[in-house]
């Protein structure tokens, strides 16, 4: 028996003694992999920060919090598709640019949502964490899923 197995397949999170279960609005499985280990490693950090927002959003956790973690979601998706971006270059993917618009778009979609959080003109509600669980999944096994051995 292997604890830190347990912690990671029961996704247990420690915290002052007390051991409390995290819920996930998105679970990584090989489904995702675009085998690329950068890549994949990236798509894991994303989708546990759309975790983060998810239980901070259960929680009710205060409002800077929350808009911190959207604040991070919004920074690691430009360094993350900056790196697939990159990666296109390297290797001349012919789809590049239909990809590239696809993150812009996504980029604006974020931007908004963040003006209209810090505004308070927006609650987070489990519509905006479903956009945001959506457009992930169906981007990596739509989209990233096309460039598979071409990057």
């Amino acid at each position: 028996f292997s604890l830190s197995k347990f912690i990671k397949i029961t996704n247990f999170v420690i915290n002052s003694n007390l051991i409390t279960m995290d819920k996930q609005l998105i679970i990584w499985s090989d489904v995702y992999s675009v085998n690329n280990k950068e890549i994949d490693s990236q798509h894991i950090k994303l989708i546990n920060l759309i975790n983060r927002l998810y239980n901070a959003y259960l929680d009710k956790k205060h409002e800077a919090e929350i808009k911190g973690i959207i604040r991070e979601i919004k920074e690691y998706t430009v360094y993350h598709f900056s790196t697939e971006e990159e990666l296109f270059k390297k290797s001349n993917y012919a789809q590049s640019a239909e990809h590239i618009e696809m993150h812009q778009n996504f980029i604006d979609e974020l931007n908004s949502l963040i003006e209209n959080y810090l505004d308070s003109s927006l609650v987070l509600t489990m519509k905006t964490m479903t956009f945001l669980q959506r457009w992930l999944t169906n981007h990596i096994l739509k989209e990233d899923k096309k460039y598979v051995g071409k990057i």
